[in-house]
């Protein structure tokens, strides 16, 4: 515990600790290539549909430049201003992806406002990252991320049109509660996290990995600071840092080294993850508007639980999250799942 602190700390305690494994050597061989994902999220899995009921998001990730590479022009002189805190960096990569979050109250059924529930939100942003790897000082494998994103909040994002699409061509009911969603209003945030990859080895011919993370958002729809960790065993680990839902501050990273031998691999993960909010526009209402609202819970877990195969060009991972209520007034924890596909270019 104390290294993890030292090296999540990193500008207050710079010395970090020697546990860990050593980051990979900036070689060209070493460096990551371009990855592209997936992600569709819906608690129709647990035959619900409330709360965050569904949420999709592509996202592509540059391949990797060696630290000192700064040709590239803004994005390379960018990379090399950013701190490091500790983080002696081999490698940056940028990133860029477009979410669309769909939030509503338990009963889709009703047309009124239900004053005692959260109200109907659509979170429609696009996100550009830069991702530096490094190590410690002492050698355990770091990744931090630095993101920017623009959106929108409301009928603008297009999640009432998004809802009830799926829901006629699945011949679902449709929901009657949107004329009561948020109103439009923009959204700016900035975002950082660091993840660190620690050893922890199994018997047999599997492996084992501890994969913490800390996260800070400041946000107009969000603000909130993360803390939490990834516990993984299975055969041929990936190079990346953990695999990654929606709304984890972290970013997924991964991708293929241009010399890697084929080959594939399989792993099984349980993660959690503590967020303690400064406010929630989803839950809280507009900022700039009337609206409907609720109380937030200040402090939110999560528990995940997920399967991953890892293979020369395709992952693919189905992941289970429970997520303890919101708000105040709600009566049951959210269950949802998670589907994700990359491909490694």
């Amino acid at each position: 515990m104390g290294s993890f602190l030292k090296n999540l700390s990193g500008p207050v305690l710079a010395t970090a600790a020697t546990i860990g494994t050593a980051a990979l050597a900036a070689d060209p061989a070493s460096l990551l290539g371009p990855v592209s994902h997936v992600w569709l999220e819906n608690d129709l899995v647990v035959r619900t549909d409330q709360h965050y009921t569904h949420g999709t998001r592509i996202a592509h990730v540059g391949g990797e430049r060696p630290a000192e590479d700064n040709a590239p022009g803004a994005l390379g002189r960018l990379a090399a201003w950013l701190p490091t805190w500790g983080n002696e960096p081999v490698a940056w990569r940028p990133a860029a992806s477009i979410t669309q979050n769909i939030y509503t109250p338990e009963d889709i059924s009703r047309a009124d406002l239900i004053a005692n529930d959260r109200p109907y939100a659509g979170w429609l942003y696009a996100t550009g990252s830069l991702l530096k790897r490094g190590a410690s000082p002492g050698g355990t494998p770091m990744l931090d991320a630095w993101s920017v994103h623009l959106g929108v909040v409301g009928p603008a994002s297009l999640a009432e049109q998004s809802q009830n699409s799926v829901h006629r061509f699945r011949a679902l009911p449709l929901a009657q509660g949107w004329d009561h969603q948020l109103r439009n209003e923009p959204d700016v945030g900035l975002r950082y996290a660091r993840a660190l990859r620690y050893s922890a080895p199994v018997r047999g011919e599997f492996s084992g990995e501890f994969l913490p993370h800390v996260g800070v958002v400041a946000g107009s729809a969000q603000s909130f600071v993360s803390i939490g960790a990834q516990w993984r065993v299975g055969l041929r680990l990936p190079q990346d840092f953990g695999w990654r839902s929606i709304d984890d501050v972290i970013l997924a990273s991964g991708g293929r080294a241009s010399q890697a031998p084929p080959t594939w691999g399989f792993h099984a993960f349980v993660g959690i993850d503590a967020r303690a909010f400064a406010h929630n526009v989803l839950i809280e209402g507009n900022l700039f508007h009337d609206s409907h609202s609720m109380p937030i819970q200040r402090v939110v877990g999560e528990l995940k639980v997920g399967l991953v195969y890892s293979g020369r060009r395709w992952d693919v991972a189905y992941t289970h999250q429970v997520r303890t209520p919101e708000y105040h007034g709600q009566a049951d924890v959210d269950s949802f799942g998670s589907l994700s596909i990359a491909f490694k270019w």
